[in-house]
């Protein structure tokens, strides 16, 4: 009925299927559910290779050969359209959700698709764009089958190169689905299912390919050979799905298609996919019928597989379920079922130990027949497996509360590790055969097979060295515990050659030695035992981390394993550890997600953001003592301080000058301090008693909570109520859960030896832990901020020596993170305090690096937290004082500066010279100061760009290629500068932050003497000798500006402007020009051209203007003016204009300007001007700014 050798079949959403008859040239149509034909159509085909049906019912047909192109029929007529015309056969079409038509050339080596909502035949290349036959990521050879999903990516399958390729929506560069141990040969179709896994026809071997979040299996045909029975294929061509999973197959050289019916072999929450081991002939040439094949079934798991969140967590301190006494000596078999019966093979004593659920009493034990067993398995149904291969050679069963055995598998050696898989085969591990054997349950034979290994130790893909823990997962994919080899092998179902997920081979895992058993949790995520490490590993989202013992040192103590050998879960995700060497079995509690309220200040900070330099002193020695170290600022904004002289903590209250509480608590030189949202407050308490104490809300009586070695100079509780201390002597961080009553810490960062690899630290102080539970450490001595992520020993440096393009540190103490996750350092030793944003790390206090006591000195200071509002609390240590930086501006939505000024405002008439010729060169112009005061001037004599950070007398010269006479520069919120260079070259140039990566934005006909930006982007321009102002949109595809005010021609009408120079845009989107030879400033509303004047000529201001030059508003829109030949700065307010700067005529003096050009202001309100004829750039300090 097909017809020979089929290749196109659809299957559309309602499940009406749509196959290609090639020999009769006709389109065969059965509606849902029906075996009988139901509509053909017959008219103007030839050989219909290819198909699809829209969801409309649209169908298109690619009609091959004669014709090369693709037909539309419309749903329910006779009669067809041509949609696109090409120049061969199109091997498989396809539409996208945007209505996209694409089409396979085979010849051609490529893919084209075109838009369907456009009448004209204009396709492009999508892939393989050179036409050419290729093997590399931008070409195909041979492409069959596509498909493109929702995201617009595209999947081809890559006929001759034996490759399913993935183009990224509009990229030209594929990538290959690597498709595991599965080999591809000559691949002709490609699907995907909801959730984004592929299914493949593998055309030359004759089958189908599937894959899942387990990797890629064989689900149909799997023999390889080709045939025409109901379980074979013959070069399949083409796969779809109906509704119900349900496979079509075009069968092509068998001449038939075939429908493999969805199998889902599910019992409680077990659930395996499957496909049927045969087909159904839908329709070939010669009808035939198969028998049915009964389903077996699988077995309900018996163990426990826990899902857990990406931040799980165990208590460290484990507590001893069971001693020698009862395990007896190296105890190795553990197994734990779903209803938390526990089972432990006692091989000294030859016992199988039994203890029911939530029973520290033994409930049974098992004795009779038992020799040496290593390992132990139990079913749902309550029979025990039990290894009996050391002495016996066996394995045996003792059914449900029976007392006698059976055999039920013979052995060669002992297995160390036994596993049921849901098919109800038993698994054992060969450790000194290097094997895994495995055989069936459900026949009478005791004889077994090898499903993993070679036999004789090996590292290759298909070999073991000494395996010892196995897992089967529900896909029966196999999991290795390969101790000898140092790692976790996985042999996806049926497969002999396996792929490392774990171990130093697998990159991006974790380095193993060897690893004794293996588990997957209820997401298939790996959990390891580590034996030779001493550790139990987890994994998750985030990748491989330890989650118990993780100091790695053997050892005997309640957080520490000596060789432990299996482990299980219970259902409540707690797991049980043979502790082998220790001759016991340890249990360590899940700690339940349960997440803490955040009790300390992440204020969000805007990348502009800063604060005054000079501090008020919040606290001297008569509260806080001498040498004060520990501040801690809660989010009432309450301040504690830790005094070390009277071993005391005072408490001050939101908006008290003078302490609320003076807690006491048995302390001794205490160091620092931390308080949770619930108002409990630990204190360290390590120099002289070696602890962490606690002192209860509303109480003075601490108690001991940590033991810890030494005083804890950083303190931290986490989310998760786990508490952290930094004995900095020590030289690591150490943790203890605070919902258990143990005084035992655990290592988390650091080996307790001085050093500076990325494993060690060498006197750690500050400390804190994320929301992810990931751990900063100030690594003091070493000069480096250290990031540890959760449950790692191996540290990154983020600041500090050792990682480039940050910032030198000198003795770093305190460290803390804003709300968006940027850095604050405590760099003591260089008397500062660092901040970090999206532009970098800057200094904020202390930046001449010099110690002292006045307001903008500290002196090695230790510690610091953030108020509410972003205000930051210092511990300034040798100063005796705490001290509080008051935030001066945090505005996200400009890069310069607007201040607040009351009306009566003054600066100092006596300037400070900010930089000189020798520096900015003769003559300057530009002058640009960023939300964080970075101060810019453009150097016209060098053609460079010369910067200062805020507080620095110490400038760096850019150099920008062809850059030539700039007069104006203006940086953007995301520190991208942007110059002029139109002197020469006629355009304005962006330069991307932190790079000297040129992009010309805008060109211009003359020198830009003044740049802007508004609010929506767009580039403002003043062309002086244009007498104009001219705009362009950024990154809108185009350099060519628009006029924005002026018409080219020098004049004092309302739309012309004579040698206009500075621009500023408000948030409303007017344009202020300083008209400077109509001695005016013009007002120009957005979207007019046409201006008002209000200030100067023409204006009802009370206030004369000679050639304004620069122009800026403060945050009320106040007016200030570079009056450039008055020699002076002209400042407005409620009370209107005056003169604030340079107001008794030009000169050098530090009181006077000569031809001054353009003003910047910085967050502070002070004023930067250059001082044209004078060639140096002054700077006027606000000094009054009292609105009372």
């Amino acid at each position: 009925m097909a017809g020979a050798y089929p290749a196109g079949i659809f299957v559309d959403a309602n499940n009406n299927v749509y196959v290609g008859d090639r020999t009769n040239q006709r389109i065969l149509i059965w509606f849902n559910g029906s075996s009988t034909l139901t509509r053909s159509i017959t008219s103007g085909l030839n050989d219909p290779f290819s198909l699809f049906v829209t969801d409309n019912n649209d169908l298109y047909v690619s009609n091959a050969y004669l014709d090369n192109r693709v037909d539309k029929w419309a749903w329910d007529t006779t009669i067809s359209v041509p949609t696109m015309y090409t120049c061969e056969q199109c091997t498989t079409i396809f539409v996208d959700i945007n209505n996209m038509l694409y089409c396979t050339l085979y010849d051609n080596h490529q893919v084209i698709y075109k838009s369907l909502t456009q009448n004209l035949n204009v396709w492009s290349n999508v892939a393989g764009v050179s036409g050419t036959a290729g093997s590399t990521s931008t070409t195909l050879n041979n492409p069959c089958g596509i498909f493109v999903d929702i995201y617009l990516n595209l999947y081809v399958a890559d006929y001759a190169n034996n490759r399913i390729q993935k183009f990224a929506s509009g990229q030209l560069n594929a990538v290959t689905i690597s498709t595991g141990s599965i080999t591809l040969s000559n691949p002709t179709s490609v699907i995907i299912d909801a959730d984004g896994y592929l299914f493949i026809a593998d055309f030359n071997n004759n089958r189908l390919i599937g894959s899942g979040p387990n990797g890629f299996r064989c689900i149909m045909a799997c023999s390889g050979s080709s045939g025409s029975s109901s379980s074979q294929l013959n070069a399949p061509h083409t796969i779809m799905f109906d509704s119900y999973g349900n496979i079509f197959v075009a069968d092509e050289w068998n001449n038939r298609i075939q429908k493999i019916l969805f199998l889902s072999n599910s019992c409680n929450t077990t659930t395996i996919t499957t496909t049927a081991a045969v087909a159904t002939t839908m329709a070939s040439v010669i009808q035939a019928t198969t028998t049915s094949t009964p389903v077996s079934y699988s077995n309900v798991i018996s163990f426990n597989q826990p899902k857990f969140d990406a931040y799980a967590a165990w208590d460290s301190i484990g507590f001893t379920f069971a001693t020698s006494s009862i395990v007896g000596t190296s105890p190795y078999g553990i197994f734990v079922d779903t209803n938390n019966t526990v089972y432990v093979a006692n091989r000294a004593n030859n016992q199988i130990r039994i203890w029911s659920s939530g029973s520290t009493t033994l409930t049974r034990n098992i004795t009779s027949g038992v020799n040496s067993p290593y390992s132990i398995f139990a079913t749902i149904n309550g029979d025990i497996y039990v290894d009996n291969g050391y002495t016996n050679n066996r394995v045996d069963k003792w059914a449900s509360n029976r007392s006698i055995s059976t055999s039920v598998m013979q052995v060669q050696d002992a297995c160390y590790d036994l596993f049921i898989d849901v098919n109800n085969t038993l698994y054992c591990s060969l450790y000194s055969e290097h094997q895994v054997a495995i055989k069936s349950l459900n026949g009478n034979s005791s004889m077994w097979i090898v499903a993993a290994g070679i036999e004789c130790n090996g590292s290759t893909s298909n070999a073991l060295y000494n395996p010892r823990g196995i897992f089967v997962d529900t896909n029966l994919n196999l999991y290795v515990a390969d101790c000898g080899n140092d790692r976790v092998q996985l042999f996806l179902s049926g497969q002999v050659t396996a792929t490392t997920v774990a171990g130093s081979t697998a990159t991006g895992t974790i380095s193993l030695n060897c690893p004794s058993d293996v588990a997957l949790d209820g997401d298939g995520y790996l959990f390891i035992v580590d034996s030779s490490n001493n550790r139990i590993i987890g994994s998750g989202p985030n990748g491989f981390r330890c989650i118990i013992a993780c100091g790695s040192t053997r050892g005997s103590a309640s957080n520490q394993l000596n060789n432990p050998s299996t482990f299980s879960f219970d259902s409540y995700g707690n797991i049980y550890v043979t502790d082998q060497s220790n001759n016991r079995v340890q249990k360590f509690m899940s700690i339940p997600n349960t997440t803490y309220p955040v009790s300390f200040n992440q204020p969000n900070l805007c990348p502009s953001t800063t604060w005054y330099t000079n501090a008020i002193t919040f606290a001297t020695s008569s509260t806080v003592g001498t040498n004060v170290y520990g501040v801690f600022v809660n989010i009432n904004n309450a301040v504690y301080v830790a005094n070390q002289q009277t071993n005391k903590v005072a408490v001050w209250f939101e908006g008290s000058i003078n302490p609320d509480k003076i807690l006491s608590g048995s302390l001794s030189s205490p160091f620092d301090l931390f308080a949770t949202a619930v108002g409990d407050i630990y204190v360290d308490n390590g120099l002289n008693n070696g602890q962490v104490n606690k002192i209860s809300f509303n109480s003075s009586i601490s108690t001991s909570v940590m033991s810890v070695p030494n005083a804890c100079y950083g303190i931290f509780v986490d989310i998760s109520n786990n508490l952290y201390c930094s004995p900095f002597n020590y030289h690591q961080v150490v943790k203890k859960w605070l919902n258990n009553n143990a005084l035992t810490s655990t290592i988390v960062a650091g080996t307790g030896t001085a050093g500076s690899t990325a494993t060690t630290l060498n006197t750690p102080i500050g400390i804190y832990v994320d929301a992810q539970i990931n751990l900063y450490v100030a690594d003091t001595m070493n000069n480096r901020i250290q990031f540890f992520s959760v449950g790692q020993f191996t540290g990154i440096t983020v600041v500090g020596d050792g990682a480039p393009g940050t910032i030198t540190l000198y003795y770093p103490y305190g460290i803390t993170l804003d709300g968006s996750g940027y850095l604050f350092i405590v760099d003591s030793y260089n008397n500062r305090i660092i901040g970090s944003g999206p532009y970098g790390f800057r200094c904020l206090f202390g930046c001449a690096e010099v110690s002292g006591s006045a307001s903008d000195q500290l002196n090695q200071p230790s510690t610091l937290r953030f108020d509410s509002y972003g205000n930051i609390f210092v511990a300034d240590r040798y100063n005796d004082r705490v001290q509080k930086f008051i935030l001066a501006s945090n505005s996200c939505s400009l890069s310069y500066n607007q201040p607040i000024f009351c009306y009566n405002a003054s600066w100092s008439v006596n300037a400070v010279t900010f930089a000189s010729s020798s520096t900015i060169g003769s003559f300057p112009y530009g002058i640009f100061i960023d939300g964080i005061n970075t101060v810019y001037v453009a150097n016209r004599v060098s053609n460079t760009i010369i910067t200062w950070p805020q507080g620095s007398t110490t400038s760096t010269s850019n150099s920008y290629s062809n850059l030539n006479n700039p007069y104006s520069l203006f940086m953007s919120m995301t520190g991208d500068i942007y110059i002029d260079n139109g002197y020469v070259y006629g355009r304005v140039d962006k330069y991307n932050f932190n790079t000297l990566n040129r992009v010309t934005v805008m060109n211009v006909n003359g020198s830009c003497y003044s740049l802007f930006i508004d609010i929506n982007n767009y580039l403002y321009c003043s062309l002086k000798n244009r007498h104009q102002i001219v705009k362009l949109l950024l990154n809108n595809g185009t350099t060519i500006p628009t006029i924005a005010a002026g018409n080219g021609s020098a004049g004092s009408l309302s739309n012309m402007l004579n040698s206009p120079q500075g621009i500023y845009v408000d948030s409303n989107l007017n344009l202020y020009i300083a008209d400077c030879a109509n001695n005016r400033v013009q007002f120009i509303q957005t979207g007019q051209l046409n201006g008002m004047t209000i200030v100067g000529n023409g204006s009802s201001a009370n206030i004369i203007l000679n050639y304004p030059t620069g122009i800026v508003l403060d945050a009320n829109d106040y007016l200030f003016i570079v009056d450039s030949y008055n020699h002076r700065i002209i400042g407005s307010s409620s009370t209107g204009f005056r003169c604030i700067v340079g107001c008794s005529g030009g000169g050098s003096s530090s009181s006077k300007l000569s031809f001054p050009q353009s003003m910047a202001f910085d967050s502070y309100g002070n004023i930067y001007v250059t001082d044209r004829n004078n060639s140096r750039v002054q700077q006027f300090t606000l000094q009054i700014n009292n609105c009372i």
